[in-house]
C-alpha cells in the first residue's frame, strides 16, 4: 500500500511539475517579451510609478492574508462547499476592505513621493482587490489535488489578455494607466472563469462558524508571516523610491522583473509541488522525509542554479543588449540580485517543510529574523557605500539568515549540509569569478 501511494504521489509530482515548468516558463517568456515592447512604449518613471503601486496593493493583500490557500489545501474539510463557501465570504470581505483601505492610503502615499498621480492611480488600481475577492475558491481545490492543468491555462489565458491591453493602451496612450488597465483585464478573466468553466461548487455567501474558526485558528501565523513577508520583498521598493526617485526605481523594478524570470518559476514549485509533497510525506517517518526532500531539491537546484550565474557573470551584458541606453544602469543591479538569489533558492526549497510540519509559527520566526537582517544589511551597506551597498546589503539577506533557517528546522531532521554547502560555494565562486572579470 505504501509503494502504491509513494508511486501515485510521485506520478502527482511528477505531472504536477510538468504543468509548472509550462506555465510558469511559458508566462514569464511572455512577461519577457511584453516588458521589452512595454520599455519601448514607456519611460523609466511609469514603471517606477506602477512600482509602488503594486508594492502597496501586494502589502495590503499580504498584510491581512489568513491562509486561506494553505488552509484549504491542508484541511480534512477542504472540500466540503460549506467550507469553501465560508472561505470565500471571508475572501469576499477582505477584498472590500482591501479596497478601502487603498483608497485611503492613495494621498499619503503620493504626498510622501511628491508624485499627484499616484492618487487617483492608487484609487483606481485598488479595485483589482476588489475582484480579486469574488474568485471562487474552488481553484484552490485544483492545488489541494495537485490537478495544475486547469489553474496553469488559466494563468497563462488571463495573463495574455492582461499583457495585451497593456500594449494596446501603452501603444496609444504612452501613460502608466496602460500598466492599470491591463492589470484589471486579467482579474476579470479569472473572476469569470473561476465561476464558470473552472467552476466545481457554486458560491454564494455562507458562514458556519466552525470553519471560520478552523480557518482563523491556522492561519492566525500565517496572517503575522506574511504581513512581515511582504515588507522582506517590497520594503526595498518603498526605500529604494524615498531616496532614488521614481527614475531610478524603474531601472531597479526592472533588474528585479528580470532577476524573478528564474525564481518565479522555483517559487511557484515550491508552492504548488513541494509544499503538499511535503504534507503528505510528513506524515511518514522522517528517513523517507529526508530521502524525498534530497532528491526534490538535488534536481531543484541543478536546474535553477545555472540560470542565476549567467546573470551573474553577464548580466550587465544582457540589459545592454536588450533595451535602450535609458535602462542601462539596470544591468549591474541585476548581477547583484541574481547573486543574492542564489541563497534564496537554497532557502526557497527548505522552506515548506514549515507547513507540511503544520508549524507556522517557526516559519513566522523564520520571516520575522529575515526581515531584521534585511533592514540592517540595507541600512549599514547605504550608509557606507550608497546605492550599490544598498543592493549588496539586500543580496546578502538570505545568506545571513541560513543559520536561523537550519537551527529552526533542526527538530524536523532534514537538513542537508553536504547538498547545501555544494550549492553555496559553486555560487560563491560564480560571483568571485564575476567580480574578478568586472
Amino acid at each position: 500500500m505504501q509503494n502504491t501511494s509513494s508511486t501515485s504521489l510521485k506520478r502527482l509530482a511528477l505531472k504536477g511539475s510538468v504543468w509548472i515548468m509550462f506555465g510558469v516558463g511559458t508566462g514569464q517568456a511572455l512577461r519577457f517579451v511584453g516588458n521589452m515592447i512595454l520599455t519601448r512604449l514607456l519611460s523609466p518613471q511609469a514603471f517606477g510609478i506602477m512600482g509602488i503601486v503594486n508594492a502597496l496593493l501586494m502589502g495590503l493583500g499580504m498584510f491581512s492574508d489568513v491562509g486561506l490557500r494553505p488552509s484549504i489545501i491542508q484541511n480534512k474539510r477542504g472540500e466540503e462547499p460549506t467550507f469553501l463557501r465560508t472561505a470565500w465570504t471571508i475572501q469576499v470581505i477582505r477584498g472590500i476592505v482591501l479596497t478601502l483601505l487603498a483608497a485611503a492610503l492613495a494621498w499619503p502615499i503620493a504626498w510622501q513621493y511628491n508624485e499627484p498621480s499616484l492618487v487617483l492611480i492608487i484609487m483606481v488600481a485598488s479595485l483589482t482587490s476588489l475582484i480579486a475577492g469574488f474568485h471562487s475558491t474552488w481553484l484552490l481545490v485544483y492545488s489541494r489535488r495537485m490537478t495544475l492543468a486547469p489553474l496553469t491555462i488559466l494563468e497563462l489565458t488571463s495573463y495574455l489578455f492582461n499583457l495585451i491591453a497593456m500594449i494596446l493602451c501603452a501603444w496609444y496612450f504612452h501613460s502608466v494607466w496602460a500598466l492599470v488597465l491591463g492589470a484589471f483585464v486579467g482579474s476579470i478573466v479569472k473572476l469569470i472563469a473561476s465561476h464558470t468553466i473552472l467552476s466545481g461548487v457554486q458560491m454564494r455567501f455562507q458562514w458556519e462558524p466552525s470553519a471560520v474558526t478552523e480557518l482563523i485558528r491556522f492561519g492566525q501565523w500565517i496572517f503575522i508571516n506574511t504581513a512581515m513577508g511582504f515588507l522582506v520583498a517590497r520594503l526595498d521598493v518603498f526605500i529604494f523610491g524615498s531616496f532614488a526617485g521614481m527614475g531610478m526605481l524603474g531601472l531597479y523594478i526592472l533588474a528585479k522583473n528580470l532577476s524573478d524570470l528564474v525564481m518565479q518559476v522555483l517559487k511557484s514549485l515550491t508552492s504548488n509541488i513541494l509544499f503538499p509533497v511535503y504534507s503528505r510525506l510528513a506524515k511518514q517517518n522522517i528517513k523517507i522525509l529526508r530521502h524525498k526532500m534530497f532528491k526534490a531539491r538535488i534536481i531543484l537546484l541543478a536546474v535553477f542554479l545555472p540560470p542565476l550565474w549567467t546573470l551573474i557573470l553577464w548580466g550587465d551584458n544582457l540589459v545592454a543588449l536588450l533595451y535602450d541606453d535609458r535602462y542601462i544602469e539596470a544591468g549591474w543591479m541585476l548581477q547583484i540580485l541574481a547573486a543574492g538569489a542564489t541563497a534564496t533558492t537554497i532557502r526557497i526549497t527548505i522552506g515548506p517543510i514549515f507547513l507540511a510540519m503544520g508549524d507556522s509559527f517557526r516559519r513566522m520566526l523564520n520571516t520575522a529574523i529575515r526581515l531584521c537582517l534585511q533592514i540592517v544589511s540595507m541600512s549599514v551597506g547605504a550608509y557606507f557605500w550608497g546605492m550599490p551597498g544598498f543592493f549588496i546589503g539586500l543580496a546578502l539577506t538570505d545568506l545571513l539568515s541560513y543559520p536561523a533557517l537550519i537551527y529552526l528546522t533542526r527538530s524536523y531532521g532534514v537538513w542537508l549540509p553536504l547538498l547545501d554547502t555544494l550549492a553555496f560555494g559553486t555560487s560563491i565562486f560564480v560571483i568571485g569569478v564575476a567580480f574578478w572579470l568586472s
